[in-house]
């Protein structure tokens, strides 16, 4: 079912964040206002608690008060129908609120959320910060308290999971240039391929450690990861079998080495379709090969080769 909501809000639980462990371990939604009373708020006397807060924030400009009783009015008659978005852990949280009216602790004023708070979308993918939409990203930023989300259907769709249609039409031209530019791969020239496979390992940022095709007869490149020193195999095959496969495997061990790359221009039937293949070990066929060349921005250079 599509995510539905009345109103969204934003909230920074504390200052700082120092309520955000609590609140989101024990399904509340934090508040200041501690100079105002859970009766006086709950019976919804704002006159009053206005007069509180300009006396509160006197020299400051009236709104600053005004700003606040708003506030203050979003949290106390928010219920179920309305979304509530906060970040911790560098990851977006959300939670509705229940009926329960505002409550006291000895921590601070709170009110209760209906199932607790939510690090994952409806689809089940987590809300990690760096991959959400600028525009609700930048929520975090925000200096005061509370702050209405006006950007509701890019929220709705980041927790429902859902891609947009932009981000859609360009998988699908990603998906067609893949396509490109695999049947521009199958058209190298073997020493041209070489020097594909080169390029896109060393745009991965590992150090190579052996010339291409130079110093050893059973392997094509050795790499190298520069921080951990993890050792990895780059093997290049014109054409290949499963038998030339599984010699590879039985050459390179996983004690070894990371990783295997068994890159093959040409593999055949029986290599194209293989299974079973150990973890250590991966196929690099052609349509592999052209999403590596297009993440390692190789699309001008295949263009060139094949033009």
């Amino acid at each position: 079912m599509p995510f539905e909501f009345n109103s969204a809000f934003y909230i920074k639980l504390g200052q700082k964040g120092c309520w955000e462990a609590d609140s989101l371990e024990f399904g509340r939604l934090r508040i200041g206002w501690r100079n105002q009373t859970v009766d006086d708020i709950n019976a919804g006397r704002w006159d009053l608690i206005e007069k509180q807060l300009r006396l509160e924030q006197k020299g400051k400009p009236p709104q600053v008060a005004t700003t606040d009783l708003n506030r203050l009015k979003d949290i106390t008659l928010s219920g179920p129908e309305d979304i509530w978005i906060t970040f911790h852990g560098a990851k977006l949280w959300w939670a509705r609120l229940s009926l329960a009216p505002v409550e006291e602790d000895r921590i601070s004023k709170y009110r209760m959320t209906l199932d607790g708070w939510h690090d994952t979308s409806q689809s089940g993918k987590l809300l990690v910060a760096n991959d959400l939409p600028g525009k609700i990203a930048l929520l975090q930023g925000f200096k005061g308290t509370v702050c209405r989300v006006r950007e509701k259907q890019l929220l709705r769709r980041v927790l429902d999971g859902t891609r947009s249609e932009l981000a859609s039409r360009i998988a699908a031209e990603r998906v067609g240039l893949c396509s490109q530019l695999e049947k521009a791969i199958t058209e190298l020239h073997w020493k041209d391929y070489e020097t594909l496979v080169d390029l896109v390992f060393r745009h991965a940022g590992w150090l190579r450690v052996s010339v291409l095709g130079q110093h050893a007869k059973a392997y094509d490149l050795e790499l190298r990861e520069a921080i951990t020193g993890d050792r990895y195999v780059v093997q290049v095959k014109s054409q290949a079998t499963r038998a030339d496969l599984n010699k590879t495997i039985q050459d390179f061990s996983e004690a070894d080495y990371r990783k295997v790359f068994f890159v093959v221009h040409s593999p055949a039937a029986d290599l194209a379709n293989a299974i079973d293949i150990p973890t250590h070990v991966e196929l690099v066929a052609p349509s592999h090969m052209a999403t590596l060349a297009l993440n390692a921005g190789l699309t001008h250079w295949l263009e060139e080769k094949v033009a």
